[in-house]
């Protein structure tokens, strides 16, 4: 059994017509530097997107510290030479329940601010604030540290725990000097250091 033949296929020849061919480059020449135009443009919009969210999440952060700060301040401010011992022990429970809070609000910005996703110019800031947070959050456990220890009449334990409380807070300064420069260089678009 033989296949039918195919009818005859006649292919017409396209004659080329240079207006048409010099067209159709220039449409998609066009249509090339449009998606490469709408490309930047979104990627644009993106980045400034990025920095728009890490500053607000940055400005948050630092009026929840601001809070922390100001209650630690109020609190240290307080006279304590006349202090009886009980009033002495509920100084240092607040001063406790101040660091765990502390503690708290840093481990939560931390999060938030690790989460962000921000254009390498700006990599370096964010890495130096997240250390700055780190240093923070470290001095309020090392304050918490040393208020157990005075509640447990471990004076010298106490004593340790502010040394390294405020070594912790010396880093956290350091930190944010860095944070700062960091975000000098992402704004002022100057040479981007690795963190």
């Amino acid at each position: 059994m033989a296949l039918p033949a195919l009818p005859g296929i006649k292919i017409p020849k396209i004659a080329p017509d240079r207006k048409k061919a010099f067209l159709a480059v220039g449409v998609v020449i066009v249509a090339m530097l449009l998606l490469v135009f709408g490309w930047t443009l979104f990627v644009s919009y993106s980045e400034e997107r990025q920095v728009e969210v890490f500053r607000d999440h940055i400005a948050a952060s630092e009026a929840d510290l601001g809070q922390v700060s100001a209650r630690i301040i109020a609190h240290m401010s307080t006279p304590i030479d006349d202090l009886s011992l009980a009033e002495c022990d509920a100084y240092v429970r607040e001063f406790a329940a101040i660091a765990s809070y502390g503690r708290a609000v840093t481990a939560y910005h931390q999060q938030i601010i690790a989460a962000d996703t921000v254009p390498e110019a700006y990599v370096g800031a964010q890495a130096a604030y997240l250390r700055a947070l780190d240093n923070l959050n470290r001095a309020f456990t090392f304050w918490l540290s040393a208020a157990t220890a005075y509640e447990m009449r471990d004076y010298t334990a106490a004593e340790q725990n502010l040394a390294r409380a405020d070594e912790a807070w010396r880093d956290y300064i350091a930190a944010i000097g860095d944070y700062e420069a960091e975000l000098r260089v992402a704004e002022e678009g100057g040479e981007v250091t690795s963190p």
